[in-house]
């Protein structure tokens, strides 16, 4: 009777534990994954600015259309038509969309350094795939 005690106790603790790593790599997200629409658009212009140290205006300009694209791009998830695809393509046009839109409210040199930074972030991608 005490070895099926002792066993009951063991899977008990295992299910636990197992449930416990589960939640934790749930948790473990990309970044950004359980963010409101205004916490990108936010957290997005911090990394513009540390990164190409934007003035005010541009500040305000890119957060306001950050805040649209990622309003609809929550809509667009939101959805689930259930066709990968189509989201793909519709997320990849929102993302040409808010390149162009944010290279009209750079400088030259901002934009310069912008596209660096895209290229790097992409073979880093490129990299972990």
């Amino acid at each position: 009777m005490r070895m099926k005690n002792l066993m009951l106790v063991l899977v008990a603790i295992f299910l636990s534990a197992s449930a416990a790593i589960a939640q934790e790599r749930g948790n473990r997200q990309g970044p950004g994954q359980n963010r409101t629409p205004e916490e990108r658009a936010k957290a997005e212009v911090e990394r513009l600015n540390t990164a190409l140290s934007l003035d005010q205006s541009q500040r305000d300009s890119i957060y306001t259309y950050s805040l649209q694209q990622s309003t609809a791009q929550q809509a667009l998830f939101q959805q689930g038509d259930g066709d990968r695809d189509k989201r793909i393509e519709k997320m990849r046009s929102f993302r040409e969309k808010y390149d162009t839109k944010l290279k009209s409210i750079l400088t030259e040199e901002q934009i310069k350094k912008y596209e660096e930074i895209q290229k790097e972030r992409s073979q880093r991608r490129s990299s972990r795939n």
